[in-house]
């Protein structure tokens, strides 16, 4: 449980860090969280659905996909299930691109049920 604490801690820290750095250059830039729907490798574009709304992101030439602090590629962040979502956490640079995504699919039995977890640790 403690490590789990932890993880969440150092989530929220990196968010303020890329949070602060992103303010400070000129432009807009946004940070989504969301289900990761569909991805469109071909089109480098994906549909996350974040607050109820689904949307369409292309990603940035550059765009860094990370899977727990590693490298992860486009075609990784397909839905595990017809109903069963990867969640992102995805930085929109000024031009409305994305230039990171934190992806995350995390599961746990507990009581004898599967339970999903969102990036943050908190329960889906």
């Amino acid at each position: 449980m403690l490590l789990h604490n932890l993880k969440q801690v150092l989530v929220l820290v990196l968010v303020l860090v890329f949070l602060s750095a992103a303010s400070s250059r000129a432009g807009a830039w946004k940070i989504v969280h969301g289900d990761v729907l569909q991805v469109f490798p071909e089109q480098h574009k994906i549909l996350l659905e974040s607050s109820g709304e689904k949307m369409i992101y292309e990603l940035d030439a550059e765009c860094q996909i990370l899977r727990l602090g590693s490298p992860a590629s486009l075609e990784s962040m397909r839905p595990v299930a017809s109903s069963a979502f990867q969640d992102a956490l995805c930085w929109v640079n000024p031009q409305g691109l994305l230039s990171q995504i934190w992806v995350n699919y995390s599961v746990r039995e507990e009581d004898g049920m599967l339970v999903h977890y969102d990036i943050f640790g908190n329960l889906k």
